[in-house]
């Protein structure tokens, strides 16, 4: 694999993609649990934004066992390294006065700070068996225009990309493991001040590259 090894731009770091593949094993062995999602909530302000740009996003109506209640739910695709996964958006028709329903959305009791352009993202509840993790993690090697192999940088694209695959993916189901492996990233010289110390960050991620759909949601 010495062949695909690349290290950082400008910086004196020697990690290679075996090295993350090996820290992206790790966080999936600590960080996964075959029970439940990672959830993520939007910042209203954002959220208000994107409902009014995409007016033509199909919500549907749908059973959320999380809330435990009828929400409205539309689908995106995000592209990880070529590759597309799909994130489920959610939204609330009504207030429901349920501690379910109130925990799942983010608002207070009796739904205080309800807002109907309050959305959450769902990530997959398990991985994809059949996606081969390791390979996506390559995708930073390229080949050129005639055949030959060369390797890119292990640049800011690069480990945005790496982070979104653990949770999109469905690798992990705590936020840790995203904070886990962004602090790795800088311990080894990979530090480019991106502000991921949340779940909420994470949005900006997210809708780098994205498709919304315009069928109805598969079950």
């Amino acid at each position: 694999m010495a062949a695909y090894e690349s290290t950082a731009a400008n910086t004196t770091t020697t990690t290679t993609y075996t090295d993350v593949i090996t820290k992206f094993k790790e966080m999936k062995t600590i960080y996964y649990s075959e029970s439940g999602c990672m959830i993520s909530t939007l910042n209203d302000k954002f959220s208000k934004q994107f409902l009014q740009k995409y007016t033509n996003l199909k919500w549907y109506e749908k059973y959320n066992k999380h809330a435990e209640a009828v929400v409205l739910t539309a689908k995106i695709r995000i592209n990880i390294f070529g590759k597309l996964f799909k994130v489920y958006l959610h939204r609330p028709i009504k207030q429901i006065h349920r501690w379910e329903y109130e925990y799942f959305f983010g608002f207070g009791g009796h739904c205080e700070g309800f807002s109907f352009d309050r959305i959450i993202m769902t990530f997959a509840e398990t991985f994809d068996k059949e996606v081969d993790f390791e390979y996506l993690l390559m995708a930073g090697t390229l080949a050129d225009g005639d055949g030959d192999v060369g390797a890119c940088v292990i640049d800011e694209q690069y480990i945005k990309n790496v982070l979104k695959l653990l949770v999109v993916g469905g690798y992990v189901k705590q936020w840790n493991a995203f904070n886990h492996f962004k602090k790795w990233f800088k311990e080894n010289g990979l530090d480019y001040e991106m502000d991921t110390s949340n779940a909420e960050t994470m949005t900006s991620f997210i809708f780098d590259d994205y498709e919304h759909e315009h069928e109805t949601i598969e079950s």
